[in-house]
């Protein structure tokens, strides 16, 4: 299977014309949006909004409309995974949301990196299967360029030397974490070897489908632990001020390229 050139989506929504999966239209949502796979930090997000209300709560996709900067912002929960996310793309682009940043956490698989760094995504390893169901994995799945410097411009104002690099995204958690199966480090040494620096589990979806249907998307993530180190985040003292600041460089990327067209398709 191959990709297919003008590939476009059907609507699907519900009688009262919000989205199937979502529960939002357009009035409900903005163009810029921060995407969230944790339900919890959706709240907190909007909480850095300077104004935000709820606009919807639909299955896993919970959403907050506001503004930040200036700018009307929302944020989005996409579920965990790249099937989700996946959805969530495709039914932001019909109610016009195009201009996508996931705020997320990942495990580092490089030496070095130290739990607390920000890493800001260039690319994704399409180690899942959400993504091959719609091309094969020759296409590749990349930050969106436009996205990506100002997310290291962002990083850069607020004093942050983020790690800028290809992560793996994969669909088995437990396989590829410090809590999980034997065989870790065997599994993510070829990834390693290759200079890939982190695993999570969205990615490659946001990219690849972002890329394809002509939206706009970035990531950047919050390490918490390595899995070549064995070193762990300490939660209770490191992780709500670092996420802040995480939060905080992708509102300040959502800002500079909020003007910014979708990529027409």
């Amino acid at each position: 299977m191959t990709a297919r050139n003008n590939f476009s989506s059907g609507k699907l929504t519900h009688p009262d014309g919000r989205m199937h999966h979502l529960g939002i239209n357009e009035s409900e949502i903005t163009k810029s949006c921060i995407l969230t796979s944790n339900l919890e930090r959706v709240k907190i997000i909007a909480n850095t909004f300077d104004t935000a209300e709820k606009t919807g709560e639909h299955r896993e996709y919970i959403t907050y409309k506001g503004e930040k900067y200036g700018i009307p912002m929302s944020v989005m929960s996409i579920g965990m995974g790249c099937m989700p996310t996946a959805i969530a793309v495709e039914e932001l682009k019909h109610i016009g949301c195009t201009n996508m940043i996931k705020v997320g956490t990942c495990s580092a698989i490089q030496s070095g990196i130290k739990p607390g760094t920000i890493i800001i995504a260039r690319g994704a390893v399409r180690g899942e299967g959400a993504t091959v169901e719609y091309l094969n994995y020759q296409y590749p799945a990349v930050s969106d360029l436009d996205i990506l410097l100002a997310l290291e411009e962002s990083a850069k104002e607020v004093g942050e030397k983020p790690v800028v690099g290809i992560v793996r995204t994969h669909d088995a958690i437990y396989l590829e974490a410090r809590f999980g199966h034997d065989g870790v480090q065997e599994r993510i040494k070829p990834w390693s070897d290759l200079g890939v620096i982190a695993v999570e589990n969205e990615t490659a979806s946001l990219f690849t489908i972002a890329s394809i249907i002509g939206s706009r998307a970035g990531c950047i993530l919050l390490v918490v632990d390595n899995l070549i180190d064995n070193t762990v985040m300490d939660f209770e003292s490191d992780y709500e001020k670092r996420m802040l600041v995480v939060i905080d460089i992708a509102e300040r990327a959502l800002v500079k390229t909020d003007k910014l067209p979708a990529h027409q398709r």
